[in-house]
């Protein structure tokens, strides 16, 4: 797996992780908002959303799509950061 990387202006490069805009949010807030990611055995951080995202996607079909997307609002982090998030969750 090629680990593609971003430079974080808290923890300088690291490994690019994707997750809800919601999660992004509770990195500001501190406040656990739910965490469910895509399980993969090759990247430990694997693309990651909050309860809402989920309770979105079973109300829409149950599978991400355009729509499901648009309402997440995918954003980058760094992994330090995807680490962080986690952490609040309760992970």
């Amino acid at each position: 797996m090629e680990v593609r990387t971003v430079t974080c202006p808290e923890h300088g490069e690291q490994q690019m992780t994707f997750v809800c805009s919601h999660l992004a949010d509770s990195l500001q807030s501190g406040e656990s908002v739910g965490f469910f990611w895509h399980a993969d055995p090759e990247n430990p951080r694997g693309d990651a959303w909050c309860q809402a995202c989920e309770d979105y996607a079973a109300a829409n079909g149950g599978e991400w799509n355009e729509k499901t997307e648009i309402f997440a609002k995918v954003t980058v982090l760094c992994g330090a950061c995807y680490d962080r998030v986690k952490e609040i969750s309760g992970f």
